[in-house]
């Protein structure tokens, strides 16, 4: 081959690995899991000493009650009158410092009667829970309805339905009753565990305190109806869970995640920071090397931040878009060229930002947070694949507001006296 011998193909080789650079160094999954595991079981620990407090402070205000009471009754026995009674018992335990309990001549006098409702029994003055016992009502036929079809179509779970129809003003009910609902309809829920905390690890969740500080970036994979592969390029924001950008590529590479990043700067304004795991199209497996997605940051002057090895929940934010999008989009629709999949994907994102309720916002729409502005949605409005039923009068008025749109200006604005030009 070329007149070169097999030693001196093997020598050029080794000179052209020295010159790109030493190889990054790699961590064994064990060593890695263990490390996890050991902060886990640390974190546990602490939980079962805060409850093991909690269950203190529970007895010792027991026992406070307990004896307040007696100390009242036996003043009671020995002829001193009810209203001399409460004020020599308050003047005996009444709180000296702040970590003392309170006490008033109203408490005193509700726990006395509470024992004698009970015929001396003590144990009713433990503190109870001001949880209610039990509460009945019906769910109406037409929320039962909206519930059997948001879950069917859009695979929703119970949790998100109580929230979307109390965010959507269509009723008011819990999540455990939604969960009743499939059980009498027959829907099937499918119970399971996350896979971390299968292994004993607990995830660790952080969030920003304002928008563009961090991004996170992705890819998903995903065919057209002839069988072409396709890469869907996903740019999210860390505090809002705005998605930023969702480019649809027929190349996995750092050229068009790089071209993602300029679309999105130029769309949202620059970042602070970037979050990618460490595929090839985002960075280099050989130290002091760029590709040029990084090269691209470097120029914007972003920081690139990857996720830990074996644990792609550092970049969850990412990860949890994709498995919203491939459940509501790509599984119960087909697309047969890469424009007609960008066009649904971008609709996707007007109804995802501006109308869908995130549960990590305390069901808001992400674009609430983005841009400080909240989008109003009313009955089955703005809901993808359910436009027949929104204008059907029988499911109830459907109304929402336009989508806010997004530009460079959008963040600094959210706080400012005097809002910039755009």
């Amino acid at each position: 081959m070329n007149g070169k011998t097999k030693s001196e193909r093997h020598q050029e080789r080794k000179a052209k690995k020295r010159k790109e650079g030493k190889r990054k160094a790699k961590l064994h999954k064990n060593r890695v899991l263990a490390y996890r595991r050991q902060i886990d079981r640390a974190r546990r620990a602490r939980r079962r000493r805060e409850q093991r407090e909690h269950t203190k402070k529970r007895q010792r205000k027991f026992k406070f009650r307990v004896k307040v009471v007696r100390y009242f009754q036996w003043l009671r026995e020995m002829g001193v009158p009810e209203k001399k009674a409460v004020e020599m018992t308050y003047e005996k335990y009444r709180p000296r410092e702040q970590w003392h309990l309170p006490l008033s001549f109203s408490t005193i006098r509700n726990w006395v009667r509470q024992v004698k409702r009970a015929k001396g029994h003590y144990q009713v003055l433990r503190p109870k829970s001001c949880r209610p016992k039990q509460i009945t009502y019906q769910v109406p036929v037409k929320v039962i309805g909206i519930i059997f079809t948001w879950r069917h179509q859009l695979g929703w779970g119970g949790h998100r339905i109580a929230a979307e129809l109390k965010r959507r003003k269509i009723a008011s009910i819990s999540g455990r009753t939604v969960y009743k609902i499939f059980d009498r309809l027959g829907l099937p829920v499918k119970p399971y565990a996350l896979k971390g905390k299968s292994a004993g690890i607990a995830y660790r969740r952080y969030q920003k305190t304002r928008p563009n500080i961090q991004w996170h970036m992705d890819l998903k994979q995903t065919k057209l109806t002839d069988g072409t592969i396709v890469y869907i390029c996903i740019v999210i924001d860390d505090h809002s869970r705005y998605v930023l950008l969702a480019l649809v590529g027929l190349e996995k590479t750092a050229t068009f995640t790089a071209q993602a990043v300029k679309n999105a700067v130029t769309k949202a304004g620059q970042p602070l920071e970037i979050m990618t795991d460490n595929g090839r199209e985002f960075s280099s497996p050989w130290e002091e090397s760029l590709t040029q997605f990084g090269r691209q940051l470097a120029q914007l002057n972003i920081a690139h931040l990857t996720s830990p090895p074996y644990y792609p929940q550092a970049n969850g934010k990412a990860e949890a878009f994709i498995k919203t999008i491939n459940r509501e989009l790509l599984s119960r629709h087909s697309f047969a060229t890469v424009e007609e999949l960008q066009l649904a994907v971008d609709q996707f994102l007007i109804y995802y930002n501006n109308y869908r309720g995130h549960s990590s916002l305390g069901w808001q729409a992400p674009v609430t947070r983005f841009a400080g502005r909240a989008v109003i949605v009313r009955g089955l409005a703005a809901i993808p694949g359910l436009e027949p039923m929104a204008a059907d009068p029988q499911w109830g008025p459907a109304y929402c507001d336009p989508p806010v749109t997004i530009t460079p200006t959008t963040v600094p604005n959210r706080n400012a006296l005097v809002p910039l030009m755009a």
